[in-house]
């Protein structure tokens, strides 16, 4: 019998050391110091797993059990590294729902591979050592009588019971000193209340850090199998109390030259896929560069987040922060609220397009039957596209032009001589950036080495050919010819590129080239904007549409959005890495002058406005902090809405104030503060300073302006969960949004 039992007990304690090693690697790797602060939780699952592994009998089943929790710990880890490098967030099962979309956009350039190469060798290591223990030590047969079995029965029973109070008793001790610390209220308790951090991981990278894999992963799954939110208490009355107290648009920005600006007239909302400013310049998109120069550039514009919920931001102006509330899965809601309803209620005939699949995000079901738009196409149903029905693959990318070239119509159309309200969702300048860099910088032969340096040389007939084959993204070619160096010429007061970083860090010519595959998707969208500006031109429309570009991420593949402006890829907190193109253009007041590019259907642009020059929309820049929330309150306020501020996120562009950005993957910042949620990093001159925030907040070390910004987090937060109830209750299928439920109002056209 004592031979049985040190053979389980190897098999147990193996496990127990594996998966403890795991956990510091991977925490030691995610920078997170060595083990999570209650590491009580992770140790206490961890034996509970290894007691289920001493009781099986079988050696083969033993090491199948611990085989698969092993794996299954280095997979999450691999994941949960990667995440946290690239956005700040970890794993959790409620992205399940998401696993096809994001094994399409996979890329090993996001995998720590010290950290795959370490954890495949810790594991097959480790595997085959117990295979050998198993065949070595080898217990005879009949060792499991009667007695061994109800003695290794009680051992579990009151083992089992231990590891479940060393659980319990790690919970009560966060719990105790939670209720000894919250003598009164305070409304920040949000970012420090461990009890409300491990019930509802609504910071999943600081649940993590706290709590471990373990210790997270246990009360997540338990989370996403029960479907219950934190908004399940939240009634309908409490939802209209909520507008009750909101107050309109109109009495917090007042009567502003800005109000109803744009009432009427056509609107285009282009989305631009991993958008910088660097690609908006003079030499390669010259229409998007005059466009942005010429009109009303936001130069302190940020965005971080999926392009799905970018895209729901500017269209309901909020994204839901319940996995349970993903709008996929409410297609039956009533949202009139969004964009598309309010201009749709409004005579406008709302139009989208994308490039990709409906199916991916869900979008076939979203924008048509939740966000309200009249006509929605996505790559199923642009059948003129060419290759459209033999699509190989996520990366198989169409291009943009062609959505311009083909369905020009129906990217204007409107009803009844209606005005229209199109929104597009481009695709082409999404990463991976590395065909270039792979295959070669067609059309030449050499590659600027060094800041001030130009392509040179010639491919020959044949390896030109050969680079249209193998490259991975079809069709740029006509770009890459013309994109020979980088540009110089840049919208006034937005980041260049920092050559001389590239060239001190030696990677200039790596990132040239990736810079040039994603230069030249940006040129196809620029060729397919130009040919709308000048259709709009012949039709007589131009000086009545408004155009509005914004970026719904960075160019995060490669690390680009660190490297092209010059920052240290351990800079996650400084926000200018977040920094990206917003700007709009008006042709009833804003000239157009566009010089051609040498493309085919490329055209000059000589346009004069006179329709609305004496309105207030003039060439400028908004230079105040701004974000993906106030895109919807801004169309909104220059179409001539008041609205009910307790329903959107953000603010108008064109009032002075300003709203604080809350990111889906992760992080809260303004321009001078970052907020993980575990540390906040505070520039200071060209340096940002970190503060672990549970500690310094504590000890009183913030100041106002510090305490300001948490506070207005906090709003934040406190919005979006009534935002979430109004989801959760569908509380618009029963009140009227557009005349208002008694003496509340929702929105009311002012102008």
């Amino acid at each position: 019998m004592k031979r049985l039992l040190i053979k389980k007990t190897v098999f147990a304690v193996g496990y127990v050391i594996l998966a403890i090693l795991l956990e510091i690697i991977t925490f030691i790797s995610m920078g997170m110091g060595v083990l999570p602060q209650y590491f009580g939780l992770d140790l206490a699952v961890i034996l509970i797993i290894a007691l289920v592994i001493f009781v099986i009998p079988n050696s083969a089943a033993q090491i199948s059990v611990v085989s698969f929790f092993i794996v299954l710990q280095i997979v999450l880890s691999i994941a949960n590294e990667a995440l946290y490098s690239m956005s700040g967030m970890v794993f959790s099962f409620s992205m399940l729902n998401l696993v096809s979309e994001v094994t399409g956009v996979v890329d090993a350039s996001f995998l720590n591979w010290w950290l795959v190469a370490g954890s495949i060798i810790l594991f097959g290591g480790a595997l085959a050592g117990m295979i050998i223990f198993a065949r070595r030590y080898v217990v005879p047969k009949g060792l499991y009588t009667r007695n061994t079995i109800v003695i290794m029965l009680v051992a579990f029973i009151l083992a089992e019971c231990c590891a479940g109070i060393l659980y319990a008793f790690t919970v009560e001790s966060f719990s105790a000193a939670a209720d000894q610390e919250q003598t009164e209220e305070d409304r920040l308790s949000i970012f420090y209340d461990e009890n409300e951090l491990y019930t509802e991981q609504k910071f999943t990278a600081k649940a993590f850090k706290e709590f471990g894999t373990y210790g997270y992963f246990v009360v997540n799954i338990g989370n996403s199998i029960s479907g219950e939110t934190y908004v399940d208490e939240i009634t309908e009355s409490d939802i209209d109390r909520y507008f009750a107290d909101g107050r309109m648009s109109r009495s917090v920005y007042g009567d502003d030259i800005y109000t109803g600006a744009i009432n009427g007239k056509n609107i285009v909302l282009i989305v631009i896929e991993s958008g910088e400013w660097y690609v908006i310049n003079k030499e390669y998109t010259p229409t998007l560069y005059a466009m942005a120069e010429g009109g009303i550039a936001m130069t302190d514009f940020h965005a971080r987040d999926k392009t799905n919920c970018s895209e729901a931001l500017s269209i309901m102006g909020s994204y839901p922060s319940v996995t349970a509330l993903e709008p996929a899965n409410m297609v039956e809601n009533d949202m009139p609220y969004t964009l598309a309803n309010i201009f749709g209620n409004d005579g406008y005939t709302s139009n989208y397009f994308h490039i990709n699949y409906g199916s991916y995000y869900n979008r076939e079901e979203v924008f048509d039957s939740l966000y309200g738009y009249d006509n929605a196409y996505f790559l199923e149903d642009l059948t003129l596209l060419p290759g459209s029905s033999d699509k190989k693959g996520f990366y198989d990318f169409d291009k943009d032009s062609n959505v311009f070239r083909h369905y020009m119509n129906e990217f204007t159309y409107s009803e009844d001589g209606g005005p229209f309200f199109t929104q597009m969702m481009t695709l082409i300048s999404h990463g991976s950036y590395n065909d270039l860099l792979v295959h070669g910088n067609y059309p030449f032969t050499e590659v600027p080495e060094a800041p001030g340096e130009v392509s040179s040389g010639e491919m020959t007939e044949e390896e030109k050919d050969e680079f249209v084959e193998k490259c991975q993204i079809k069709g740029l070619e006509e770009y890459y010819e013309l994109i020979d160096r980088f540009p110089e010429t840049f919208v006034s007061g937005t980041p260049g590129i920092a050559e001389d970083f590239l060239a001190e860090m030696d990677i200039y010519s790596e990132m040239f080239l990736r810079y040039k595959r994603y230069q030249a998707g940006i040129m196809d969208l620029d060729l397919g904007v130009n040919m709308l500006v000048k259709d709009l031109e012949s039709k007589g429309e131009l000086d009545d549409t408004v155009f509005m570009f914004y970026a719904d991420h960075s160019a995060y593949y490669d690390q680009m959005n660190y490297l092209m402006k010059g920052i240290d890829p351990s800079e996650f907190y400084n926000t200018n890495v977040y920094s990206v193109p917003c700007f709009m253009w008006y042709g009833g007041s804003m000239d157009l002058n566009v010089e051609p590019l040498p493309l085919d259907e490329y055209s000059a642009i000589n346009f004069t406005a006179t329709k609305d020059v004496d309105g207030p929309l003039v060439p400028g820049k908004i230079t105040k902090f701004c974000n993906t929330y106030d895109i919807l309150p801004t169309l909104l306020h220059l179409s001539g809405y008041s609205f009910n501020t307790n329903m959107y996120q953000g603010v108008s562009m064109f009032s002075k104030l300003e709203s604080v950005f809350v990111s889906h993957e992760s992080g809260i910042f303004i321009d001078d503060i970052y907020f993980s949620t575990i540390d906040v990093y505070i520039e200071s001159g060209s340096e940002w300073k970190g503060y672990v925030f549970d500690e310094t907040y504590k000890q009183g070390g913030f100041g106002d302006y510090i305490l300001e910004f948490l506070y207005d987090a906090v709003d934040y937060y406190d919005r979006q969960e009534m935002l979430d109830a109004v989801l959760s209750c569908n509380y618009f299928g029963s009140r009227d949004f557009f005349n208002g439920n008694g003496a509340t109002k929702y929105i009311e056209k002012i102008v």
